[in-house]
């Protein structure tokens, strides 16, 4: 789009996401929260994807470097939409890779996350209609630790049965 053009309403709103395998919302919501990156969190087929609280440019990177560094063995994508355009990048170990084509990653992606990023819904609405999907990522550092904590005791007590 060039500067002139007006952006259409249903894209008008930024977006900054993260698509994860992570395959606990609430373990993603904890580990962005202890990084400071709020967010909401619903978990979706392929894993987790959380929406940033600050949309604002950089705010998907910095959620992602946190993510990826201390999960070092998934590899995710961002997703943000600014001015009406989408741009999807993967990542790995801590670090920002290519981009990928936004129409190819997102036609791979579940249905809630095309509808998410290409505004025909909100996480606000999704939380509002389906309470029970989201997990609010919008939690203080001690509050996120002890949800950590209390999931790995719980992991650890399952795998010595």
């Amino acid at each position: 789009m060039t500067g002139d053009e007006e952006v259409p309403g249903y894209l008008a709103t930024d977006v900054a996401a993260l698509l994860t395998p992570i395959a606990s919302g609430e373990v993603l919501a904890a580990i962005c929260a202890l990084n400071g990156s709020k967010c909401d969190v619903i978990e979706v087929p392929q894993g987790t994807f959380a929406v940033m609280v600050d949309s604002s440019p950089g705010r998907a990177d910095q959620a992602a470097t946190a993510v990826s560094s201390i999960q070092r063995d998934i590899v995710m994508v961002t997703a943000e939409r600014h001015d009406g355009q989408v741009t999807v990048r993967r990542w790995a170990k801590g670090v920002k890779g290519e981009e990928i084509a936004p129409g190819l990653a997102l036609d791979q992606a579940p249905e809630i996350v095309r509808n998410i990023m290409l505004g025909a819904i909100t996480m606000d609405e999704i939380a509002t209609t389906n309470p029970d999907m989201v997990f609010p990522g919008r939690m203080g550092r001690v509050k996120a630790f002890r949800i950590l904590r209390k999931l790995s005791s719980r992991a650890r007590r399952d795998e010595s049965r």
